[in-house]
């Protein structure tokens, strides 16, 4: 095995505050690979524990960097230790004002501070015609700090004053309750049975699903302050710089390291390491204000709640590397769009992509696609592409005899689209790549411009499109089901629904469950299917390797330049497993090895005696008359794309185009966004 890089991942895993540690799991366990290993520390969300385990982390001396800290005060005693070590810090949602101010480097923080919070609250009291808004506290440390802040800072034309002890409420008052989300509830629960029944505000640690089970009914008109687009897409993006960083070097250190993973980042930093805010944005830039979301009926604390609808324009369901894309478009069209995500627990098929990028395939429909995916994305700027997670290897498609026909087409088709392509003979594909075994094609299709992407990075950037040009993104969301509605279609979540004049349903295998028999008009009637994909991590030793799909055998790879395994050749061979469940895990059995190493081996020589250095498992939706991709006849409402069975990757720009501008026609022909 190749040696594993250890991250330390620093936060509160129990104890009153360990909702927010739980953001730090989970993208720990979406994240695991076989090279990085996410090591858990619990701080307990207590300054006085981050110092402990600040020093845990520093006396182990094996960790290449450390992520969390959401505790400010922790982070604050905490970064002094991790600067002398020369750890790398990753700050994801550690808010105090000046926390890295004069540090000169050694962390990067990925939010905005409470400065901006607590001018968004003002902002938002004052957009709703308060005169005066009243500031108290839980009486935690957090709490008070918070508090002090807030009653500091000049808010014209608002009148901020501390809470007084004792209080009658008058008319136009609203408050704002700084602190935990444990203590913050308490208060508004107080507030409540004293007979306040204003407008409440409270700070962004209330921005969980559990703050809304701890108030209950008192949670009327309350409205919580979060970091724009959820303190989840934080986490996530600092995740996945730090492990974008780590796999495309990971001996990288120190300096070198903190370049790496600004180089990766989705946002710029000050040379302190500070979230670089635009100057001139608004004064609450980088954070939301929220109504509180009633909790699930049955819950602790509902009260009997009635489940809340939220309205949209358009509702993507699924949030892999099409629904994001999706989302990106009609956000940038002008509709109110929401993407449903299911998050890490139901991973999507994207999550388990190969990630080969090539515009020929045998079938004109995918082939189609795929020239016109390679105009939007994979065939621009090498540095715009890049941004995508995009890198040029090259690209051969192995023929068989009953292929060529169709690629002599094919090539015809990539040319006219401005593709690069040509046909090679066997002694063509010996004389370039003599590491291949190719004896038993009778040609190939080499894009130049072909290559590979991480899949997940290409889903990030499409969602940070999304979420910068205004879409809201619903974490967590389990669709449960998508019914008509006079308005359009009514999508069903746990405890709440979204009610959408658009659908699009880009949700994997979870698309028949969804929408049972109701195909796309001319789609044929064939019945989609599960399958399981698997592949291993092979030590390709140097050997510089174009990506590469077998059509003859049906094995696939593709070299591994700067992801989880780099060094290695991802190798895939198709298993005979059907109707399995959807998911995936990142094991393989000594005998799943073996069966991938005899099937690629006959393309690959070499890897028979190649190490293995770790493998994966998804599932994709297959179906023999093709994807879907179109309107649900009798619901101009809907549109799916799914069933890609398992060449989807490539299509996915023209896949989210195609589905984009089939509902946005629809919002049109009602009126709801211009032509």
């Amino acid at each position: 095995m190749a040696e594993q890089v250890r991250i330390a991942v620093v936060g509160p895993f129990s104890g009153p505050r360990s909702a927010w540690g739980e953001l730090l799991r989970r993208s720990a366990r979406q994240f695991t690979e076989p090279s990085l290993v996410w090591e858990l520390h619990d701080d307990r969300g207590d300054a006085e524990w981050g110092v402990l385990r600040a020093g845990d982390v520093t006396d182990d001396g094996g960790y290449a960097a450390v992520i969390g800290h959401f505790n400010s005060a922790g982070a604050e005693g905490a970064l002094p230790l991790y600067r002398r070590a020369g750890l790398p810090v990753v700050l994801p949602l550690a808010t105090r004002p000046g926390l890295l101010a004069g540090s000169g480097g050694g962390a990067l923080r990925w939010c905005p501070d409470d400065l901006g919070q607590l001018r968004a609250i003002a902002a938002a009291a004052a957009g709703h015609g308060l005169a005066r808004l009243l500031v108290g506290h839980d009486d935690s440390d957090y709490g008070r700090h918070l508090a002090a802040l807030f009653t500091a800072l000049p808010a014209p034309p608002l009148a901020l004053s501390a809470l007084p002890s004792p209080w009658k409420p008058r008319a136009g008052d609203a408050v704002a309750v700084c602190g935990t989300h444990v203590g913050v509830a308490g208060v508004v629960r107080g507030l409540r049975r004293a007979g306040f029944d204003g407008r409440l505000f409270a700070t962004d640690d209330c921005s969980v699903g559990e703050f809304a089970e701890l108030v209950g009914t008192a949670g009327r008109d309350v409205h919580v302050t979060r970091l724009a687009g959820g303190p989840e897409r934080r986490v996530e993006a600092a995740f996945t710089a730090l492990a974008g960083a780590l796999s495309g070097d990971p001996a990288a250190r120190g300096e070198r390291l903190l370049a790496r993973i600004r180089a990766h980042a989705d946002a710029a930093f000050t040379a302190d390491g500070e979230l670089d805010v635009s100057p001139g944005t608004d004064a609450g830039h980088g954070w939301e204000i929220r109504p509180v979301r009633p909790a699930r009926p049955g819950t602790r604390g509902t009260g009997g709640a009635p489940a809340e609808v939220a309205s949209f324009d358009v509702a993507v369901v699924g949030a892999g590397v099409v629904g994001s894309a999706v989302a990106a478009a009609t956000a940038a069209a002008g509709a109110r769009t929401a993407l449903i995500d299911a998050g890490p627990a139901v991973p999507s098929a994207t999550h388990w992509s190969g990630g080969i990028v090539r515009a020929y395939d045998p079938d004109p429909d995918m082939r189609a696609l795929a020239v016109r995916s390679h105009q939007l994305l994979w065939g621009r700027s090498s540095g715009h592409a890049r941004r995508y997670g995009f890198r040029r290897t090259g690209s051969l498609v192995l023929l068989g005899p009953g292929d060529l026909p169709e690629a002599v087409r094919g090539v015809v088709e990539l040319q006219a689209g401005g593709i690069e392509a040509e046909l090679l003979t066997v002694e063509d594909i010996a004389d370039r790549w003599p590491q291949l075994a190719a004896g038993h094609a009778a040609g190939a299709v080499w894009e130049p411009g072909g290559g590979c992407a991480d899949p997940r990075l290409t889903t990030s950037e499409y969602r940070r499109q999304a979420l910068a040009t205004g879409a809201q993104v619903l974490d967590d969301a389990r669709v449960f089901a998508l019914e008509p509605h006079p308005l359009g279609a009514l999508v069903r979540l746990d405890g709440s629904s979204v009610l959408a004049h658009s659908v699009v349903v880009a949700a994997g295998s979870g698309t028949p469950a969804l929408l049972a028999e109701r195909l796309p008009a001319g789609a044929g009637t064939a019945e989609p299917v599960t399958r399981r994909i698997r592949y291993g991590y092979f030590d390709r030793g140097g050997r510089a390797l174009p990506a590469l799909v077998d059509l003859v055998t049906g094995v696939w790879g593709r070299p591994m330049p700067e992801e989880p395994g780099a060094g290695t050749l991802l190798v895939g061979r198709p298993v005979d497993e059907w109707g399995v469940p959807p998911g995936g895990g990142t094991q393989l059995t000594p005998e799943q090895v073996e069966y991938v190493r005899d099937g690629a081996s006959t393309v690959w020589p070499w890897l028979r005696e190649a190490r293995c250095l770790g493998g994966r498992h998804g599932t994709d939706l297959y179906r023999k008359d093709g994807p879907l991709l179109g309107v649900v006849p009798g619901e101009p409402w809907t549109v799916v794309a799914a069933c890609w069975s398992g060449g989807g990757f490539k299509t996915a720009p023209a896949a989210a185009e195609s589905a984009a501008e089939k509902v946005l026609a629809n919002l049109r022909r009602q009126g709801r966004i211009s032509a």
